[in-house]
């Protein structure tokens, strides 16, 4: 079984945070369904389930963070449900995850949001991450 890498790791984190806000599935069912679907994700297991786990812990605070950067007049029902599960996923690895410095944590999203989300979610995305990022350093 080939290794495999953070950034599919993440992605995979991605899709259990996505699923998980989605259907509020229990999160052993759905860990149980990635590991069927994607084996090469035991190697990343450590790393998937602390930042899913970690998303779900402090997703009122993740979404605090997140509206407090948004533009006048928007809501957090007006951004698209995987760029949601994005930005919550890239906030915590910016906060709570040291091993992974912010700008990759960034870049990383971006990414998720180019393969998941629509033609405007990897500006909005970059945009708000990078007003976040402002305020932490």
């Amino acid at each position: 079984m080939k290794k495999q890498t953070r950034s599919e790791a993440r992605d995979a984190a991605f899709t259990q945070i996505f699923q998980i806000s989605m259907h509020e599935d229990d999160m052993d069912v759905v860990l149980s369904e990635l590991l069927r679907e994607r084996p090469e994700c035991e190697t990343n297991l450590g790393y998937i389930t602390q930042v899913t786990d970690g998303v779900m812990q402090h997703n009122g605070e993740l979404e605090e963070t997140i509206k407090k950067h948004l533009k006048k007049g928007w809501s957090l029902s007006r951004i698209s449900k995987p760029s949601l599960a994005v930005l919550k996923l890239a906030i915590y690895e910016m906060k709570y995850v040291d091993d992974v410095p912010a700008k990759v944590a960034i870049n990383e999203a971006v990414e998720l949001a180019k393969r998941y989300g629509s033609d405007d979610d990897p500006n909005f995305v970059n945009g708000l991450l990078a007003s976040v990022y402002k305020e932490m350093s």
